[in-house]
């Protein structure tokens, strides 16, 4: 550790450095606070970072990938200006998400509205009106829901925002957008769309999170999500450089303003006295003081049963604590390329950004109770990328890399349902599982398998060692199903950042508005402090 020294005492104490906790920092230092956060890795970043993983002069995103959220937060709207002065630009993908099939064929979600409707035109008619008819309905409520997942859960802020689409809407329209929030992803695409395939294509953006598609409430996050990738403000986009480049500006602008950010640093105890949260211990010994607020960017299990400890806690909230339950994992395979991949489905899909390889809605279910099951999938979900078709700076001259998301698998293998790796540990088997991704990926990219020149499999075993956050590889840091989100999330009467320890607050994906990367719920947090 460098820089800190015991007793050292600051206005508040950021435990963990995940760009939510950035963002909270730089709203504190920037009102005057002293500001200091402390990371336990050697780089400052939680899930958002770059690095060479597979080989010199490729530069993969170790955990997030694409960025959409962020580009409507309140925070990016606030501080964008300051943001590109450290050197954040986003670049964005002219197709945000698409979906491939077996047959060669594709969907595609241009940032054009008229061009994502002209193909699914191709396959329906009646599917292009539908997604028109659903876009038009984003576009009435999207700004207020969008503020929702700005504002504390409950608070006057996200009542504002459903009053105004009760507003926009009339009552039987509140009621009948009720009803599309709460459907599954596969009732609410089967009940908009008639194709097989553009139910496919709207699917999945529900398993992003840990639905399954019969996951009551998916069908409102895949709506939702498409709709901010269709809204021209957002689409999906990534920094030039790599993921990396928003933890580096947020970095730099906190350190402009007087924040420290000390990394290898790990905080072993939350110092609590009389009820209240005073400071942190460190694992040397060092004790941090904290005037006014420890903020930490954890999970509950971590915070409360790990740094706070059960004895400082009421005891039905410590239980409740110990039955918060982590999502379904999934794993990451970084692969560097000789060559771009020659797409089956053509050039439409060389211009997407997220690209989602999976036949039918069944297929996703089917793999989905598989890896419940504890069995690895025959034929997973995979969510792939292709950052080098618009920033040639991630990789050497001519060369490509690929980002693939196998969504979902089991963390605990307990067999194989194709039959061929059998029951062991991840360790053991990642690297035959890694060959059976990228098998499937060569049907849809003829001769990607002899383009791989370097890889890197990262398993959810992997992704628990690389950030505690990932606990037990889900990547959303605790389930989203409909008990453990909005108000209810991390847990039933503590959705509002507050614990029972006083001046001790939580932030990260585990609280409201979840995962991705936005960072309101570090906004937020800043702005309850600065009341």
């Amino acid at each position: 550790m460098t820089g800190c020294r015991p007793g050292d005492m600051y206005d508040a104490v950021l435990v963990g450095s995940g760009h939510k906790n950035l963002v909270a920092g730089v709203l504190l230092a920037r009102a005057g606070w002293k500001i200091a956060v402390l990371e336990r890795a050697e780089e400052p970043g939680g899930a958002v970072k770059t690095a060479e993983l597979t080989l010199p002069g490729f530069r993969h995103d170790v955990f997030s990938t694409f960025h959409f959220l962020i580009l409507l937060s309140p925070f990016y709207r606030e501080m964008r200006h300051e943001l590109s002065k450290y050197g954040l630009e986003y670049l964005h993908f002219a197709v945000p998400t698409a979906s491939m099939f077996p047959d060669g064929s594709c969907l595609c979600l241009h940032r054009d509205l008229q061009l994502t409707l002209a193909s699914l035109e191709r396959s329906s008619p009646e599917d292009a009106r539908a997604w028109e008819k659903l876009y038009a309905l984003y576009g009435k409520v999207g700004d207020n829901l969008v503020h929702v997942l700005g504002s504390p859960a409950p608070s006057l802020g996200t009542m504002a925002g459903v009053l105004g689409a009760r507003l926009r809407l009339g009552p039987r329209g509140t009621m009948e957008l009720a009803h599309m929030m709460t459907l599954s992803a596969r009732d609410f695409a089967a009940y908009y769309f008639h194709t097989t395939q553009a139910q496919a294509w709207f699917v999945p953006w529900a398993l992003h999170l840990d639905h399954s598609p019969e996951t009551a409430g998916g069908g409102g996050i895949s709506w939702l999500f498409l709709g901010m990738a269709q809204d021209p403000r957002a689409g999906v986009a990534i920094p030039a450089g790599g993921s990396g480049r928003l933890v580096e500006a947020l970095v730099a602008l906190l350190r402009s303003l007087g924040g420290e950010i000390h990394t290898a640093t790990r905080v072993t105890k939350i110092l609590v006295r009389g009820k209240t949260a005073r400071g942190v211990q460190l694992a040397d010994g060092t004790t941090i003081l904290a005037r006014r607020a420890v903020v930490a960017c954890l999970t509950p299990t971590q915070l409360f049963l790990d740094l706070v400890g059960s004895a400082h806690l009421p005891g039905e909230f410590a239980e409740r604590v110990g039955k918060y339950r982590y999502g379904i994992s999934a794993l990451r395979l970084e692969l560097a390329l000789a060559k771009a991949p020659a797409w089956a489905a053509g050039e439409e899909i060389r211009q997407a950004g997220v690209i989602h390889v999976a036949p039918s809605v069944d297929h996703m279910s089917l793999a989905y109770n598989q890896a419940l099951r504890g069995y690895l999938p025959e034929e997973p979900l995979l969510v792939v990328g292709h950052p080098t078709s618009i920033d040639s700076t991630r990789a050497p001259q001519g060369k490509h890399i690929l980002w693939v998301m196998a969504r979902s698998v089991p963390y605990r293998v307990i067999g194989d349902a194709a039959g061929e790796i059998g029951s062991a540990s991840w360790d053991d088997i990642k690297e035959r599982y890694a060959d059976r991704v990228i098998r499937i990926l060569d049907r849809y990219a003829p001769g990607l398998a002899k383009s791989v020149i370097g890889r890197c499999m990262l398993s959810p075993v992997d992704l628990e060692r690389m950030n505690p956050n990932l606990a037990h590889g889900d990547v959303g840091a605790g389930s989203a199903h409909l008990d453990q989100t909005y108000g209810l999330r991390p847990l039933p009467g503590w959705s509002r950042y507050v614990t029972p320890i006083r001046r001790l607050f939580i932030t990260g994906a585990a609280t409201h508005p979840g995962a991705g990367v936005s960072g309101n719920s570090g906004y937020i947090v800043a702005n309850i402090l600065l009341r």
